[in-house]
């Protein structure tokens, strides 16, 4: 437990350092909170600094990685976000009829999300999901060979996850898989805060709005492309934690 602080004290200290650096003019509509983060910024009491610091660039949203996140936890994390004016939405990675069930009754949040670790073997129906949220939204985040008007028509927020691709191959996916002009289908664009997807986002803004898609732009307030300047024993180490 001591080496998981101090590895993630030392994420900290890079992130602080490297701010100025990080994060791109362009507003993101929502960042992704992974839990590791999640229980360093409430240990150093930071959680409200770094929720303000979310609302500032621009996000309506803040997805908070659910899995293994205790219920009071979760709860505190939906108060604090809401007290910001950001929406907490739980995101479900993984997808157990257990956990859905669980994380889908936390007080606080607005809306349930679930993505491709869900679709690639759904524990239960998204029908079935939807009843158990009691009114609260279900947002789903397919992969494009997931994609089915049928089961979109089920969830509240819709986004295709095409965030890996290049501009031209994102907007020939739109259009491949039917859904040029959908308003009420997203697609979803990662923004690590590098320059190169500064560019890449530009691109992604001009070309989606062209043919009538919403783009929906998130972020990570640890991003990936900070782990280049971290020591190697340590890159390797959050890798292992990452994927445990």
């Amino acid at each position: 437990m001591n080496r998981l602080f101090s590895m993630l004290v030392s994420i900290l200290v890079l992130s602080t350092g490297l701010s100025a650096f990080a994060y791109s003019a362009n507003a993101a509509d929502g960042y992704w909170l992974d839990q590791y983060n999640a229980v360093l910024f409430m240990g150093l009491f930071r959680l409200d600094t770094e929720l303000e610091d979310m609302k500032q660039k621009g996000a309506a949203v803040v997805m908070v990685h659910a899995d293994s996140l205790p219920d009071p936890l979760l709860r505190w994390i939906a108060w604090r976000a809401n007290r910001t004016k950001l929406m907490p939405v739980a995101w479900i990675q993984r997808p157990t009829a257990a956990n859905l069930a669980r994380v889908g009754q936390v007080a606080g949040y607005r809306a349930l999300q679930v993505d491709d670790h869900f679709f690639a073997r759904p524990p239960v129906s998204l029908a079935n999901l939807r009843s158990q949220l009691g009114g609260r939204q279900l947002w789903c985040s397919f992969q494009p060979g997931q994609y089915s008007w049928r089961a979109a028509r089920h969830c509240d927020h819709v986004d295709l996850q095409l965030y890996r691709q290049s501009c031209a191959t994102t907007v020939d996916l739109v259009y491949r898989l039917g859904i040029a002009g959908r308003r009420d289908t997203a697609v979803a664009v990662y923004h690590d805060g590098s320059v190169s997807d500064d560019r890449r986002l530009a691109c992604y803004r001009r070309r989606v709005a062209a043919i009538g898609n919403r783009l929906f732009v998130f972020k990570w307030k640890n991003p990936e492309h900070w782990f280049t300047v971290i020591p190697r024993g340590l890159r390797e180490g959050l890798s292992r934690l990452r994927h445990s």
